[in-house]
């Protein structure tokens, strides 16, 4: 069974996808984001634009920390959660 990750989404993500989570193949970043705008295409283009979170989102990987390079590699059982940029504000 192949490594996937967890995508949470709140906010303008949840709004645009019509789900609260969504498990996508592990991978890179950009390759996590396209597996799930192609999912989910509620998500393209106003959330995910080519593999990469628009201006409206922030990435954060398993709660603690803010991502932003699609090379940055996600294992298996790791959590992306997607919030609406203005969220905490």
């Amino acid at each position: 069974m192949p490594a996937t990750v967890e995508v949470e989404l709140f906010g303008l993500p949840r709004l645009y996808a019509g789900a609260e989570r969504y498990e996508v193949p592990a991978g890179t970043l950009a390759e996590v984001l396209a597996a799930l705008a192609e999912a989910l295409p509620g998500l393209s283009p106003a959330i995910i634009c080519d593999g990469r979170p628009t201006e409206l989102v922030r990435v954060a990987l398993d709660g603690r920390a803010m991502i932003e390079a699609p090379d940055h590699r996600l294992h298996g059982g790791e959590v992306l959660v997607l919030v609406s940029a203005q969220a905490g504000g």
